[in-house]
Formats: C-alpha cells, structure tokens, sequence
C-alpha cells in the first residue's frame, strides 16, 4: 500500500475517535452500502482515465468503514476507485437514494434549508466565475447548474439570464421551480442547448462513465465561449490542512475520481480544455478550446503530496490531544489572549 497505516485496512463501523475525525460513523450511509446496495447492486472493474493499468493500492476502505479499494495511477497519478456501480446502478443510486443517506441530520436535507446553506456558501464560487470568466451575460445567456441540487448556486444570477437547474432529486427540482428556476430531470445526456456557463460543483469526481460525460460536456460548449466552473476537493490541498491533512476523510463511495489539481489539469488539457484558473481546493474554471495536450505522469509529485498530509495529521492529532487533556478554562484564556494581541 502506498500509505502503511492501519485505518487504510480496517472494514467495518468504526469506533468514535478523540483526537482524529476520520474514519467517521455515518449510520445510514453505513446500512445502505452494507446492506441494499450489496443486495441491489453490481460492481465492475474501472481503468485509469490515462488507459493505463499499474496501479499502488491506497486504502481497502472508506471514511465509513465501507469496503472500498482506490488505488493511486502509477503512470499519472489520478487515485480512482478500482471498482465501481455499473451506470444503471450509478443512476438509480443518484435518483432514489444519495441524498438520503449523506447525512443523519435529517433538518439538513429540507429543501429550504438546503437552498439557504448553499447560496451562502456559494459566494467564493460566484467570485471566481465573474472574475476570472470575464463574463458578459445578457438577458438570452443561460447559465447550466449540473448537480446543482436545489439551484442555489446559479441563483445568484437570476436576474441577468436565464438559469437552468440539471439534477435528478425530484424534491429539490420542484423546490427550485419556486424559486423561478427551469429545471431538467437528470444530467448531462438530458442537456439539448449550448449554455454560457456551466457550474458543476461536486459532480465531476461523482461521474461513473467518465469518457461518455466529458465528450457529452464537449458537444454543447460553445468553442472558445462557454465558461466551466469545476469544483470538488483536491487531493494537493491536504497538505495545507484541509480535512486535518486527513486523505481518508475525502475517500467515499459517491466518488469514483480523487484528483489533484495538476492531475486534473493535464487531464483536461488532454481533452482540449485550457484553464482559465485552477487551485488545490480544486475551484478552477475551464474553456473548450480543442487544442489538446499530451499526458504527464504525476504520480511522485501526488505520492511526496500524500506523504506530507500524512505527516502533518499526525501532527494535527497530537494538537487534537493537547486540547482535549487542556481544561478548558486555560483554553479559553488562551483565546482570550490571541484577540487581545490580534486588537493591538
């Protein structure tokens, strides 16, 4: 294995952990994957996007405790699930069950709730698309919210054009249609129209077909024109601390790809996608130019990447432990403290 840690191989409901987040329990993600997915659902074996197969194997298991191998492309560095659903079983997951189970927190999953959490946190999104797309949007413009759930991204621009919603959760469509959205049930094969923009946040890792998907995206950009917003998380980032440096909190089932961002930088360009902006969260925007690249093997860069966020966990566990021995009234003289320096 890539990683030689104990977490990477241990199948089955994990134990509550004080110091570190992940594995994590997650009650109904759990059942569901242990129990009707196994019964409903068959697997099939996946190939690296870069047509190669020599694979190191990173982890038997997911943030759940889900059986679930992803292996890391010794030839370019993508890390991928090494099986995956086979399309029918992708799509019926998609419509009847994810977003059932991605939280125990049933209040979050209420429409309007869900609607107000996401246009908040869409701000940064937003930002990105309107400073580095150097967007001209009109009144005929249409932007295309892929996955979006419940539009609240594509919200934001309600009022400048016309905002198309693409998503195969019925009660969240609906939702959206209040909120004076057009919507589509399903995803990418339902699209007949060339949009201005494209924002898939959190969908791209998700795609079970990857090679059907982005030549589908391809058939209705307007070359050199349409803006894509691609958004999900990025494995180069670890090592700055997202999820405490943890690359076991970002390995679950919905995903079958795990890029970096130069991974998938250079995959795209392989497409004929030039970047536009691109960082290690990932947020990165994309125009079809359809002048394509060659393939780079980035797997040492992502394994010394791997590495380091592995080190720095450890070390984020230790500070974990310090706080948790630390009563808290010393704790919050610390805090007390650090804004008082900070005011001065």
């Amino acid at each position: 294995m890539l990683i030689e840690h104990k977490r990477f191989q241990e199948i089955g409901k994990p134990k509550r952990s004080l110091f570190y987040k992940f594995p994590h329990i997650m009650k109904k993600y759990f059942e569901f994957f242990n129990n009707y997915a196994k019964k409903n659902y068959q697997w099939v074996d996946t190939n690296c996007l870069c047509k190669n197969n020599d694979d190191i194997l990173l982890s038997k298991v997911d943030r759940c405790g889900v059986e679930y191998h992803t292996a890391v492309c010794k030839m370019c560095g993508l890390i991928r699930g090494k099986k995956y659903l086979r399309d029918i079983d992708a799509k019926n997951f998609y419509e009847f069950h994810s977003r059932n189970i991605t939280t125990d927190r049933e209040k979050e999953l209420e429409p309007e709730i869900y609607f107000e959490s996401l246009f908040k946190v869409s701000t940064k999104k937003i930002e990105i698309i309107k400073k580095y797309g150097n967007l001209k949007l009109t009144k005929n413009s249409i932007i295309l919210d892929l996955g979006g759930g419940v539009g609240a991204t594509a919200y934001h621009f309600l009022n400048q054009c016309e905002i198309v919603l693409a998503d195969f959760f019925e009660p969240y469509l609906e939702f959206a249609k209040t909120k004076g959205i057009k919507v589509i049930k399903g995803g990418l094969h339902q699209v007949n129209f060339k949009p201005d923009v494209v924002i898939m946040s959190h969908v791209i890792e998700h795609w079970s077909n990857f090679e059907q998907e982005i030549k589908k995206l391809i058939s209705i950009q307007k070359i050199n024109q349409t803006i894509n917003y691609v958004e999900f998380p990025g494995i180069d980032s670890l090592k700055l601390g997202r999820r405490e440096a943890d690359v076991l909190g970002d390995i679950h089932i919905p995903h079958v790809y795990y890029f970096s961002s130069y991974v998938f930088e250079n995959l795209m360009g392989r497409y004929g996608f030039k970047k536009l902006y691109l960082d290690s969260e990932i947020r990165g925007l994309f125009v079809y130019t359809g002048n394509k690249i060659e393939l780079e093997n980035y797997f040492d860069k992502v394994k010394e990447d791997l590495i380091i966020a592995e080190k720095k966990r450890k070390h984020q566990g230790l500070k974990n432990f310090v706080k948790f021995m630390t009563p808290k009234i010393l704790l919050e003289l610390k805090r007390k403290l650090l804004k008082k320096n900070i005011n001065y």
